[in-house]
């Protein structure tokens, strides 16, 4: 579902937690992104899901030719003042154009899934801040991870030990657990990456 964001609204972090793995994080991660640049940047990359199945790196040249169309349907819409059909082609546009970037197919040295929680995350802590402890969230590391990974009863991440790679397999996550470590790495590394690109980390709405 698409549909306009509100930023300042304050039930929006409730409501990304209750939708931790759904649409509304993504939205409102872009609509974050757009209130401070109006070019691409590689960090916006970050927001594709590459377990999604239509998700598969495309020739640049076809990316472009693909988004084509999709540009010109989001300008209909404006002019008609049809915002969220706007959102929708203009959400599908910048995916096209993510498919096919070269940022996207490098990976800048992180598995694509961890960027992709690592928005979910970044997102959820920032609308959810703690009310008195700055940089911190009411939602500790262990609830998100437990909210991201964990599917059917117990998480299926591969994680490595000693003895090889092991399925995590846990039904709620400890604070130290490798699940945890890996999700807390990934959103400091999506905050180096929106630094490098210029957006504003300063998660923290109060501030």
């Amino acid at each position: 579902m698409y549909k306009d964001i509100d930023l300042t609204n304050p039930k929006l972090g409730e409501e990304l937690l209750n939708d931790a793995r759904g649409d509304l994080p993504l939205d409102v991660w872009m609509a974050y992104f757009w209130q401070h640049s109006n070019e691409w940047k590689p960090v916006l990359a970050w927001c594709v899901d590459p377990d999604h199945p239509d998700v598969a790196p495309i020739d640049p040249q076809q990316a472009v030719d693909q988004a084509k169309p999709l540009v010109a349907e989001v300008i209909k819409h404006l002019m008609s003042d049809s915002s969220q059909e706007a959102l929708k082609a203009a959400r599908s546009a910048i995916e096209i154009l993510v498919h096919g970037s070269s940022t996207y197919q490098r990976g800048r040295g992180l598995p694509p899934t961890m960027q992709h929680y690592a928005v979910r995350a970044w997102v959820i802590r920032r609308f959810k801040p703690h009310p008195t402890k700055p940089h911190e969230s009411e939602v500790l590391w262990r609830e998100l991870a437990d909210k991201l990974f964990i599917r059917e009863g117990k998480c299926p991440r591969t994680i490595r030990d000693d003895a090889g790679d092991l399925e995590c397999g846990a039904t709620r996550h400890e604070s130290e657990s490798p699940c945890v470590k890996a999700l807390r790495t990934a959103f400091a590394n999506l905050e180096s990456a929106m630094k490098r690109d210029g957006i504003p980390t300063n998660w923290n709405p109060k501030q």
